[in-house]
C-alpha cells in the first residue's frame, strides 16, 4: 500500500470516526462528500447507511447507527464491533469538516488521474484527432467538481423533485408544513414551505404569540417535533404565556401566587395534557448563529425536528469582527438562509420592524436594520393591530417566492392565536 493511499485511508477513518462519535456531523460531511467518494468500501457503506437513516426520518444516535450497521452486516467490513467501538472512542467530531474536505480532494485527484491516464492511452492511436484530444483534456478538469451538488441538469432536478413528492405522498406526508391555523394556511397555499420564513411586527403586536402558536399546533395535533428558540423570553415567561391561553386565571394571580386550589387543579391538568407534546423550548440569550445552527442540527438528529421558530433575529449575536449593526444583521440573515436550504425544513424567524411603522400597516421596507432580511427570506409575513388591546390581528403575506401576495385576518386572545372561524375549544387548550 502506497503512502498516499495510507494517508487517504487515515482521513477516511478520521471522518467516519467523527461521524460515529457524533452522528449529526453527517450534516456537515455530506456537504463535501458522498458514499462513492471513499476508497474503503466499508466506510462508504457506513456513510450511506447513516444517510439512509436520515432519509427515513430515524433520529441519529450512537445506538441507532450501531443497530443499523449490524442489521445490514457492514461492521464485518471494517473489523467488527471491536473496531466500531474503537472508532467511537477515538472519533473527533470537531474535525469532521477537515476530514470531509481531505476525502473529497483525494477522490477528485483519483478521478482526474484516471481520466488523464485514459486520454494518454488513447492519444497513442494514430486515429485520435489532436483537436478532439485537447477538448477532452480540458473537459477532464470538470471531474474535480464531480462530487458537487450545486450544479445539476434540468432533467435530474425535475426527476429528484418528483421522487421527493412521491416518497412523501406514499408515506402520507405533505410537501409543506400546515400550521393548523386555517386562515394562515389558506394564505400560504396550504402551509409553510421549507425555507427561511420571516414574521415581522412592532413590539407587543403578537409576533411571539404567532410564532409560539405555529410551533405548538403541529407538535400538539400531529406529533411533529418542533423547536422554539428564544433569545429573550425565559422558561418562566414562556410558561406564564401558555398558562394564560384563553384560560380561567389572570397573570396577577400567578405572579402573586393568589390562585385558588381549583385553579391549581385546572393548571395541573392543562400541563399534563402537554407532557407528551414534542415541542421543545431553548432559551439562550446572546446566542450566536453558529450555536443556533448546532442546536438545530442536534435536535434534528435527536428528535427529528421538523420546524424551528427563532425569537428574534435582531437578538442573535454576530461575530466579533463585524462592528456595523446593519452588517451584523445581514450576516445573520445570510447564514439563516444557508441553514434553511441545507436542512430543508421551515425555519421561522421573528423580526422587529422599524419605529416608522408604528400605528400603520408595516411594509417590507420597514424590516429593521437590514434589507437583506427581505432579500434572503422565502416568505415574509407582516402583522398589525390598530390597537394593541384589540383581538383583531391583520396578517399580510408580503413576499412569497412560491405563491402570491395575500392578506388575511386572525384573532388573538390571551396569547392564543386562531382563525376567526375556529371554535373556542379548537385553540383554547389551557382554558
Amino acid at each position: 500500500m502506497s503512502k498516499e493511499v495510507s494517508a487517504e485511508l487515515r482521513d477516511e477513518e478520521g471522518l467516519i470516526g467523527g461521524i460515529i462519535a457524533r452522528p449529526d456531523a453527517i450534516y456537515t460531511a455530506q456537504e463535501h462528500v458522498g458514499p462513492s467518494d471513499f476508497i474503503s468500501t466499508g466506510f462508504g457503506e457506513i456513510f450511506l447507511a447513516i444517510q439512509m437513516l436520515l432519509k427515513n426520518g430515524i433520529p441519529l444516535s450512537n445506538a441507532t447507527v450501531a443497530i443499523e450497521l449490524d442489521r445490514i452486516n457492514v461492521l464485518d467490513k471494517i473489523g467488527g464491533a471491536t473496531r466500531f467501538a474503537q472508532l467511537l472512542r477515538d472519533g473527533l467530531p470537531h474535525h469532521v469538516e477537515y476530514y470531509s474536505e481531505q476525502v473529497a480532494k483525494a477522490c477528485q485527484r483519483r478521478r482526474l488521474r484516471a481520466a488523464i491516464t485514459e486520454l494518454a492511452k488513447r492519444a497513442d492511436s494514430t486515429t485520435f484527432d489532436p483537436i478532439e484530444f485537447a477538448g477532452e483534456l480540458a473537459s477532464a478538469s470538470t471531474l474535480v467538481d464531480a462530487g458537487t451538488k450545486d450544479q445539476k441538469s434540468l432533467g435530474l432536478v425535475l426527476e429528484e423533485f418528483l421522487e421527493d413528492c412521491e416518497t412523501k405522498r406514499q408515506k402520507g406526508h405533505q410537501a409543506i408544513m400546515a400550521t393548523g391555523i386555517n386562515r394562515l394556511d389558506d394564505a400560504l397555499l396550504g402551509g409553510l414551505p421549507a425555507g427561511y420564513i420571516t414574521i415581522g411586527a412592532r413590539p407587543s403586536i403578537g409576533k411571539s404569540a404567532v410564532g409560539a402558536e405555529i410551533a405548538l399546533r403541529p407538535a400538539r395535533d400531529r406529533k411533529d417535533p418542533t423547536l422554539f428558540i428564544s433569545l429573550e423570553m425565559s422558561f418562566r415567561q414562556f410558561a406564564l404565556r401558555f398558562m394564560l391561553r384563553g384560560g380561567k386565571i389572570e397573570a396577577r394571580d400567578l405572579n402573586r401566587l393568589t390562585y385558588t386550589d381549583d385553579q391549581l387543579k385546572h393548571m395541573i391538568k392543562a400541563a399534563s395534557k402537554h407532557r407528551e407534546v414534542p415541542m421543545d423550548f431553548w432559551h439562550q440569550p446572546g446566542a450566536t448563529i453558529a450555536a443556533i445552527e448546532s442546536r438545530i442540527r442536534s435536535d434534528i438528529a435527536r428528535r427529528g425536528c421538523k420546524l424551528v421558530v427563532i425569537d428574534y433575529i435582531q437578538l442573535i449575536r454576530a461575530p466579533k469582527g463585524i462592528s456595523d449593526r446593519r452588517l451584523q444583521v445581514t450576516h445573520v440573515s445570510n447564514e439563516i438562509q444557508r441553514i434553511s436550504k441545507s436542512l430543508n425544513i421551515p425555519i421561522i424567524v421573528l423580526a422587529q420592524v422599524g419605529r416608522e411603522a408604528e400605528g400603520s400597516v408595516p411594509t417590507l421596507a420597514h424590516l429593521k436594520e437590514s434589507g437583506s432580511i427581505e432579500d434572503d427570506s422565502d416568505v415574509v409575513i407582516l402583522l398589525h393591530r390598530d390597537d394593541r388591546a384589540s383581538e383583531k390581528l391583520e396578517v399580510t403575506v408580503a413576499k412569497f417566492r412560491d405563491g402570491e401576495i395575500a392578506k388575511t385576518e386572525l384573532a388573538m386572545r390571551r396569547g392564543a392565536v386562531y382563525s376567526t372561524d375556529e371554535r373556542i375549544g379548537d385553540f383554547n387548550d389551557f382554558g
